[in-house]
């Protein structure tokens, strides 16, 4: 399914320019969480909370509101919202839930959802197209005792529903965004590079925060990809691109080779690395000269956060397409 998945994105990016879908360029790891919500008495963690987070505040533009806590009855039927139960995520006897929205403004459809714990409403987030909810976890990402919450919703992009994600922790009363790697145009991305290794085809995938370097020699994804075209018909001019670098020409060591595809994470899960929950995050690969239309396979970032909320990458790990791009 995911291999599917990935491969609906690329055929689904040969109608988008790069242009439109975002800036590549690597971004810092940020590190200073957002409040998002007050919370009223909201459950587990009240009282709690690291206190070596320095949290910033949420200024008047961001889409991720302050909100308070209110009376739910019939507001979500009444507005038009579809109502998502994740069931009693914190043990204390309250199914918890969300509500997507669709905004209508004349002939323009925006999306908005709140997230409610509690019957609190403790975030919301809004976007320039509909979306829907997703996974809600709750786990400890940071170690501190406290378990944070891991939100999952999906904007609709060309009808694909591409994952983000927000992070809240509770900190001293209220609801708060941890900070992620962000590109220019604030989409969900991590800084990856992808340069040429020591040899022509070879490539090594790193990514700033990490000190792992993945080796990758990609001469049996080309030979594969000029085989596909001599069998099935395609493009000569990505043909002769495949075979020039199968040949080595405009190799050069260390130089940049690679990018990461458009649209930032395309998947994010919550999964146990090295016997701790942690976060998975989903980025696709290409070669930098052909871009959307050389697909080299899926890199996943595992990461966590550290006891200052920055976050901490645990591993990585590269599928190429040859392999079906998945750890499964």
């Amino acid at each position: 399914m995911k291999k599917i998945i990935a491969m609906a994105l690329i055929t689904g990016l040969m109608a988008v320019s790069l242009s439109a879908c975002g800036s590549t360029a690597s971004a810092p790891v940020s590190d200073s969480p957002e409040t998002v919500a007050s919370a009223s008495d909201s459950g587990e963690g009240k009282g709690s909370g690291s206190e070596n987070f320095s949290f910033t505040s949420v200024d008047d533009d961001t889409k991720a509101s302050v909100v308070a806590s209110e009376d739910l009855s019939g507001k979500d039927e009444e507005a038009g919202g579809t109502r998502v139960e994740y069931g009693d995520v914190d043990g204390d006897g309250t199914v918890d839930y969300s509500v997507d929205f669709l905004v209508e403004d004349g002939d323009l459809i925006t999306g908005k959802i709140n997230l409610y714990l509690n019957d609190n409403l403790i975030y919301s987030v809004e976007d320039e197209l509909p979306i829907d909810s997703g996974m809600l976890k709750y786990e400890d990402y940071d170690g501190d005792g406290n378990n944070e919450l891991l939100f999952v919703y999906y904007p609709h992009v060309n009808s694909m529903p591409l994952d983000e994600y927000v992070v809240l922790k509770y900190h001293n009363g209220t609801w708060r965004k941890m900070s992620v790697p962000e590109d220019a145009n604030g989409s969900n991305r991590f800084p990856i590079h992808v340069k040429y290794g020591d040899e022509p085809c070879t490539l090594k995938i790193t990514c700033d925060g990490s000190d792992k370097t993945i080796e990758y020699d990609a001469t049996e994804h080309y030979k594969a990809a000029v085989k596909d075209i001599e069998e099935n018909g395609g493009s000569e001019e990505f043909k002769a691109e495949f075979e020039r670098v199968l040949a080595g020409e405009g190799f050069a060591k260390g130089a940049d080779y690679g990018m990461v595809l458009p649209w930032g994470i395309w998947e994010v899960d919550s999964v146990r690395k090295n016997e701790e929950p942690c976060i998975r995050a989903l980025h696709g690969l290409a070669g930098a000269q052909l871009e959307r239309y050389d697909y080299l396979g899926n890199l996943y970032i595992y990461f966590r956060f550290d006891e200052d909320g920055k976050v901490k990458i645990i591993d990585m790990e590269f599928y190429d397409d040859l392999s079906g791009g998945t750890p499964e």
